[in-house]
Parts: structure tokens; sequence; C-alpha cells
């Protein structure tokens, strides 16, 4: 997906996808799609009560595929031999579909329910099975990421959050909310022309106007059908009017698709501080992979610690969960597990070319510990070294071994102590070099690196991961790379 006119949406009204009521500690049932939930300890025989009726709805609720293909809106021209070509590839690659609607079952309710708020084409929810096969942790060799596969540009422009904790554009919430507000727009662009529409979901407003234009000024017909848009886009809506079709009429293309409750079988639970994520699979009783898929958003093994603090599960865990993290119930075996999934949770965008994204890879803030990478060695201090010496010795910056062993200026070693040495990229690590939009910027009196980060819209962290600034202190007329934004 790709973002070029669209710019206005950040200031737009933001439609809320799930409503927490005030002063409650316990959620309920709301038409958005995600039960949402407070911190709640211990269960009131009436909040269990109403989680177990929450619960037997989800289990006793019709099959969501029914309820969808009720509600397609748009024609899905299956006399079109473009679209009959997709209709014929995806009754011949069945399995596919089947892996695609399984790994789309917990977020369809939820996404129906967002389409219905914005007055959106049903088919907007099988969207997502195009571009990623409804999986959380795809990414493209552009760089795009999530089931709606959102470039870094435009989930910037989207308002999505994107850090060293967390990624929105996999966050299933945050990316349905923005991916959905820039459909709402197009559609609105495109006077409610559905097709053109989607096309520029996939190609950008501003190459589906150019078609257009081309074919104003060539006096050839309009349409979606007979625009000259990439090979890609000219595919793009015939899968999604394809999908729909079969969809739509299981007596003439039987397809096998697994069921989905039409009910809520999500719960978000704000639990009000960090928490790693195995710990919380193990509080919910379900495994980490699963708690992953559910929480695909966050990068690192632990929610952030400044927050938010909100978790995804399923509905039917919610009260083994508030009372196990109520008694901070853990097994006598546990161990602490931080494997990824099959798919990693970490950011494959193409980093930028400069060599300080290194150490802001190693140090977003100081008082995060570093983790060693393969190739990084283990070093045990002896009696007579220093810093200084034992920096020179593996040819690493004295500021770049500090700043991974959380080392302050003054700091005698002590004999035996064990130093992480990031020889993995030790050419790299602490020498920043400039890169195209970054700001070298000289520190006046009464400076901060605060105050500084205020002015240039960046981060303390950034700063001083950028120039291995392991202080708060700066002197007067020092020189200091702002790092740009970009990327």
């Amino acid at each position: 997906m790709q973002l070029k006119l669209f710019k206005w949406i950040r200031n737009s009204l933001v439609v809320i996808c799930c409503i927490i009521i005030q002063g409650a500690s316990f959620a309920s049932s709301n038409i958005e799609g995600i039960q949402v939930y407070q911190k709640t300890m211990h269960l009131s025989e009436k909040h269990k009560q109403k989680l177990a009726d929450d619960i037997d709805r989800y289990q006793n609720a019709d099959n969501l595929w029914e309820t969808l293909r009720e509600e397609f809106v748009l024609p899905h021209y299956e006399d079109n031999p473009y679209v009959q070509n997709q209709i014929q590839w995806f009754l011949t690659h069945q399995a596919f579909l089947q892996s695609a609607a399984t790994r789309a079952a917990p977020y369809l309710y939820f996404i129906l329910q967002q389409t219905r708020l914005r007055h959106l084409p049903a088919e907007v929810v099988l969207l997502p099975m195009i571009e990623s096969a409804y999986n959380p942790f795809a990414y493209s060799s552009a760089g795009a990421a999530g089931i709606w596969q959102m470039m870094p540009n435009t989930a910037s422009g989207l308002g999505v959050k994107r850090d060293w904790w967390y990624d929105g554009r996999r966050d299933i919430v945050a990316s349905t909310r923005a991916a959905l507000d820039y459909l709402s727009y197009l559609g609105s662009f495109f006077d409610g022309n559905w097709l053109l529409a989607l096309a520029a979901y996939d190609t950008g407003e501003g190459n589906v106007l150019a078609a257009i234009k081309r074919n104003v000024r060539d006096n050839k017909n309009t349409t979606f059908w007979q625009l000259p848009l990439a090979q890609e886009t000219r595919d793009y809506v015939p899968k999604l009017l394809a999908l729909a079709a079969i969809i739509s009429h299981p007596e003439r293309y039987p397809v096998n698709l697994p069921s989905v409750a039409n009910a809520p079988c999500l719960a978000q639970i704000d639990i009000g501080g960090q928490i790693s994520l195995s710990r919380a699979a193990v509080l919910a009783g379900i495994s980490l992979k699963k708690l992953k898929q559910l929480n695909s958003g966050y990068n690192r093994a632990s929610t952030d610690p400044r927050g938010p603090f909100k978790i995804i599960l399923p509905i039917e865990t919610v009260e083994a969960f508030t009372t196990n993290l109520g008694g901070s119930a853990l097994p006598a075996d546990y161990v602490e597990n931080t494997e990824d999934l099959e798919e990693p949770i970490i950011d494959k965008t193409p980093p930028k070319k400069d060599s300080y994204n290194i150490t802001r890879e190693l140090i977003e803030k100081l008082n995060i510990k570093y983790t060693m990478e393969p190739g990084d060695t283990l070093y045990l201090v002896r009696e007579d070294d220093t810093i200084e010496k034992i920096a020179t010795h593996f040819k690493i910056p004295v500021k770049a071994l500090m700043a991974v062993n959380q080392l302050q200026p003054g700091d005698i070693l002590a004999e035996n102590t064990k130093l992480i040495i990031p020889t993995h990229k030790n050419q790299d690590v602490g020498m920043h070099k400039v890169s195209p939009g970054d700001t070298i910027y000289m520190v006046k009196k009464g400076d901060t690196i605060e105050k500084i980060a205020n002015k240039f819209h960046t981060t303390p962290a950034a700063i001083r991961v950028s120039n291995l600034i392991t202080e708060n202190r700066l002197q007067t007329g020092d020189r200091i790379v702002i790092p740009s934004q970009m990327g």
C-alpha cells in the first residue's frame, strides 16, 4: 500500500475501535468487535456471570461467513475474464484459502464491525487475504508489513506508531483502524467508485489519477477495466472480487472454509504495568506463539515499560488470566521463554545507511540492558585493565563500550567483571556518520538533551544513542548530531 496525496487523515476524526466504560473495571458488550477490560484482579460473581454470558454467546454464535455474504454490496463481475481467471486460481489453490481463513478467524469479527462503523463495503474485510493472507507478520521485499501491508511512510502519515518496542503496522487494532480510515478517504476521493478506490489502495491515488487523465486525453473509457495501470494493480482488484464471488456462492464454488463465530472472541486487557509476553501466556494458559499472534505489534519479549500496557487474549482466558495475575501464580517449573515465532517479530524494513542505527538497536534508552548478539565477545576484566585499554584492544570506541555495559565516566572496573564487547559489528558501533537529513547542532548555554530533543521533535534517547552520550551534561560549543526521523 502506498500513500501520496493523503495527508489530512492525521487530523480527521478518529473512530474509536473499543469503548471503555468510564469508572468501570469490567467491560460490557459492544459492537466494535473486541471486549475491553480494565485491570481486574478479582472478578465479582456479577462480572463472572457477564463473562460467562459473553463466552456462551461466542461459543454458540452463527457462522460469520453467512453474515458476510449477505452484506456484500459491490458487483463482483463474475463474467469478466479477469475475475474468472482469479476465481479459477483460488479454486485450484484451496489450501491457500483455508490457511488464510484460519489465520483470519480471530480478527474477522472485529474487522467487520469496523467496516460497518465507517459504512464501508463488507468486501473490504477480505482485503488482508489479498494483501498478506491475513498473516500479521507478513513483510514484503519493499518493506510493507502487517495484514494490511503498510509501508513505513504510509504508517507515519496515518499516525501509526513505530518504535523500538512496537510496530503498529503489525498491531491488528491499530493497523485496521488506520487502513480503514485510509479506505474511507479513498472511497470519498473517487466519489464512491470502489474499484478505483481499491486500485488506489494498492498503487496510490496519484497513479490512478494519472491513468484516468491519460485515458481522458486519449478519448478512452475511464472505468477501472480500461485504465493503463501496472499489472499488479490490474490483478489486485479482480482478486478481491473473485474471492467475494466465491464466498457469495458456496453452491457454485464449493470451498471448505473454517467456521468463524459471528461474535466477539477477543478481549483487550489493560493490566496497568509492563509484562513479559511469556509470563502473560502462562497466566492465560495459552501458548507463547498464540499470544504473540494476537499481540503481533510488540517487537520485544515484553511490553513497553512506559505503556500502554494492553494485552489481547481469547475471551475464554480472561477469568484465568485476571485470577492468576492477581495472585502472581506461576508454575514451580516456570522458565522465562523469549523465543520468537517462526515468523520473527522484528522490523525487516531495510535500515537507513548510517551507523548510528546499530547503537539504536543496542540501546533505545540507556537504562535498557543490551543483549548479546551473535559474534559478540564476553570479556573477563583483568587486574590492570581500564575501559580505554579494553576499547583499544577490541578496536571499538570507548563510549560504545560504556554504553553497551551501562558504565559511567569514572567507573572503576573490578577484576573478573564480565563485559560485553559488541564485536559483531565493531567497525561501525558508535562511529556515527552524518546522513542526509541529519542536523549538526552546536550546544549553547543552558541546553539540555531534553530541550534539544523537543526543539528538533525527536527523543532524548535518539540523541544519546546517536552521539553515545552516557550522561546528561553538555558542554557549550559541543557539536552533536541530531538524527533525521526519516525511514
